[in-house]
């Protein structure tokens, strides 16, 4: 009879033991892309996901152009506006000041047209710096937008 007590008692305390384990392990609060079959590829997708960033161009037609980069160390919101252009074939036109780079024209919508001005966000907030000086981060959305300015 004791023997059994024993034997519940070391039954409860590895089951509990399991789940503690299983539940408190960092994979399964992360989110994966599953590709079945192939962990090679669940892997290679994850890590990539991880090195993007995102540049969605809206010119005011409220369906944007989204482009997806691979993250580069000290990559500015300009860069990734540069690398989106020349990718997508949009023309850019720029205008260097001592503050920075200033967004002129973006495809054929030019600053002042219809009242409306290329802004950019990151992450959804507009910027107190010009586009060249923005640095910005893994993971982070970038958007540039034809619109009235808000200020």
């Amino acid at each position: 009879m004791k023997k059994n007590i024993y034997i519940l008692i070391g039954a409860g305390l590895v089951i509990f033991a399991g789940a503690w384990l299983l539940f408190s392990n960092d994979l399964w609060r992360t989110t994966a892309v599953n590709i079945p079959g192939n962990v090679e590829k669940n892997i290679t997708v994850i890590e990539s996901i991880k090195k993007e960033v995102v540049l969605a161009i809206d010119n005011g037609g409220g369906n944007p152009n989204i482009f997806i980069a691979e993250f580069k160390e000290g990559m500015t919101a300009f860069d990734l506006l540069k690398e989106a252009a020349e990718k997508l074939l949009l023309p850019l036109k720029t205008k260097n000041y001592d503050i920075g780079v200033f967004i002129e024209a973006i495809g054929d919508k030019k600053n002042g047209q219809d009242g409306k001005y290329w802004l950019y966000y990151v992450n959804g907030q507009l910027p107190m710096v010009a586009a060249d000086k923005e640095i910005i981060k893994i993971g982070d959305k970038v958007e540039f937008k034809f619109e009235k300015s808000p200020m």
